[in-house]
């Protein structure tokens, strides 16, 4: 139980760690520029405090739950040496890592409020989940064929930005922060589990 509450406090200091650049910036904003303290400072002291212990529990699950399926399964499906399963069980990882990220549910909810309802919020996070396990399943056939990850990350930036110029322009900011959230607390670390291969 000591070693357990032990590893709890680095989590927890960890967390809080990972929180301070936000909460800096937001202060400093908030003191120099906006010259004002908010009414409901100790509800956001709260929720500050609420979002720390439930990433470093969040990420103490992680560690003790779902890493070591996904390092197992991962290290199983390179044992049976399965090109076919071990692609669907990357591009499953990704899309399925992306669904549950709290960060693209969020963003999706908004967009779909700011929208009037245009642009649906399910449908969005469906369309970034695909495009999220389609790339990792490139990246781990990357791997499998040892090709240069350069040309795939070169290729990838000049493909998005040419798509860029055709897009409509009332969604490509949305487009490259659906993108860029998917980089978050729980897709990363889940989506790592692929370099155990």
């Amino acid at each position: 139980m000591k070693e357990s509450i032990k590893i709890f406090s680095q989590d927890l200091k960890n967390s809080f760690k990972d929180l301070l650049p936000i909460i800096i910036v937001v202060a400093f904003f908030q003191t120099f520029i906006i010259q004002s303290v908010p009414d409901n400072l100790t509800s956001i002291v709260i929720g500050l405090t609420i979002v720390a212990v439930g990433l470093a529990l969040f990420i103490r699950g992680l560690e003790l739950g779902i890493f070591p399926i996904g390092e197992n399964l991962a290290i199983d499906f390179a044992k049976k040496g399965s090109t076919f399963w071990l692609l669907l069980f990357a591009f499953t990882i990704g899309f399925a890592t992306t669904v549950a990220e709290p960060a693209l549910i969020a963003i999706a909810d908004k967009a779909s409020v700011i929208s009037g309802g245009l642009i649906d919020a399910f449908w969005l996070r469906m369309t970034v989940a695909f495009s999220v396990g389609s790339a990792i399943t490139l990246g781990t056939l990357r791997i499998l064929l040892g090709h240069p990850i350069q040309y795939y990350i070169i290729s990838g930036y000049i493909l998005v930005v040419l798509i860029t110029f055709f897009a409509p322009k009332e969604i490509i900011g949305l487009a490259y922060d659906s993108g860029g959230v998917t980089t978050s607390t729980v897709t990363v670390p889940l989506v790592l589990l692929r370099w155990v291969l």
